[in-house]
């Protein structure tokens, strides 16, 4: 069943998907408002001075995240190896250079990430807040210092010739210490703190959240709910240490060279932060919440399947993000299981990509449930999703 989408990967011979989960780098991210591509295509008319363009997209970043500075960056996990690689550099020879004055710091730069004798490169982080993502900041040469979760642990972690920052994962709170616990033990060996808040958008308050509790760097996705191109993302933080992130990020020759932007990436980046800023974001709840109803209403009719509303909360204070429509199977009456379900949805053209006991969004206690996700959906596939989950359950 097409529904009558158009299908813009069947001229290739491949499937296109309905993203009923979330944000997945995996699906290609988010679907950018049209004006942002229609910024790309101008910004590709001409040539500009990359890093004076960085710098320029920067200050639009600082003004929306309350930062001293920002860097556009390729992608959330870029910014926390950009971000990683500032801190390593703290008091090097490379504080002596700007980005946009000459040349000479190459030498400096290219020591990361094996060559770092003398550098301080450890990382201080909760054993119960890590994830796959602090993979970036070994790629900057840093290695991890686990403590447990007691301040006291944190602050004895600390090595003044080895601690370069402390690392904390927005998406791992609820099992941690708070940051602003983290913040006040860093701060007091005059260490700087790195979020990772790559997801941590809606709700846009999130933009201001970290660095009002005084984080120093804070890296965001710009390819997921911020809707900019999959492969953009923002690093927002103090002024000293986003130019030494500056000095290592691409155009020049330091761990972010490969890391690339083009000039319609940046450009692009800048319109879709403008354009969330700007969005109703009461509307877009309240339109998904009518949506995950609809689906629950009609799926929970279904002989052994109970269906409903439930929310994503904030990890730090509970306020609801996102709703999603749940699925709970009776396996007896259904004769399948949730996850079953979940796989025999993706085989079909669309294929239909849910999510199964999502505990890294909804947190714990969501087990054997399968979740359906509107925020992504294009509008008119909630009957795409309804229309196959009923005719796979009712077979």
């Amino acid at each position: 069943m097409g529904g009558g989408f158009y299908d813009p990967y069947e001229k290739y011979g491949l499937r296109r998907v309905v993203n009923a989960a979330t944000s997945l780098t995996l699906l290609g991210g988010s679907v950018p408002h049209t004006e942002v591509f229609r910024a790309m295509e101008d910004a590709s008319r001409s040539f500009v001075h990359i890093p004076e363009l960085q710098r320029w997209a920067g200050r639009h970043i600082a003004e929306a995240t309350g930062a001293e500075a920002g860097l556009p960056t390729a992608g959330a996990s870029n910014g926390l190896t950009l971000a990683a690689a500032a801190c390593i550099m703290r008091g090097t020879g490379l504080e002596e250079f700007d980005p946009l004055e000459g040349s000479g710091w190459s030498h400096i730069a290219m020591r990361l990430p094996m060559h770092t004798e003398g550098l301080r490169t450890e990382f201080v982080v909760q054993r119960e807040n890590r994830n796959a993502y602090d993979h970036s900041v070994e790629c900057a040469g840093g290695r991890f210092v686990e403590a447990g979760l007691d301040e006291e642990e944190l602050d004895e972690a600390f090595d003044p010739d080895g601690t370069a920052a402390y690392y904390y994962t927005a998406r791992e709170a609820r099992r941690c210490l708070p940051l602003e616990t983290v913040v006040k033990v860093a701060h007091c060996h005059d260490a700087p703190v790195i979020v990772d808040a790559a997801a941590e958008i809606p709700p846009k308050r999130k933009l201001t959240y970290y660095i009002e509790r005084g984080a120093d760097l804070v890296s965001y996705s710009g390819g997921k709910h911020l809707g900019g191109p999959n492969n953009s993302g923002l690093l927002a933080g103090r002024r000293d240490l986003i130019k030494l992130a500056h000095l290592q990020a691409y155009p020049f020759h330091g761990i972010g060279r490969a890391a690339k932007m083009s000039r319609e990436t940046i450009v692009g980046l800048v319109a879709a932060l403008k354009i969330y800023l700007e969005h109703d974001e009461d509307s877009a709840f309240r339109d998904w919440e009518r949506r995950a109803g609809w689906m629950a209403e009609r799926l929970c009719v279904i002989p052994g399947v109970e269906s409903g509303v439930v929310y994503q909360r904030a990890v730090e204070d509970g306020e609801p993000m996102a709703p999603f429509c749940f699925l709970a199977l009776d396996e007896v009456v259904c004769d399948t299981s949730g996850s079953e379900l979940v796989a025999e949805l993706k085989e079909g053209a669309p294929r239909i990509w849910t999510l199964w006991e999502p505990a890294f969004l909804l947190g714990e206690g969501h087990e054997g449930k399968v979740c359906i996700n509107p925020q992504y959906m294009l509008e008119g596939e909630e009957e795409i999703v309804v229309a196959r989950t009923k005719e796979l359950l009712e077979a």
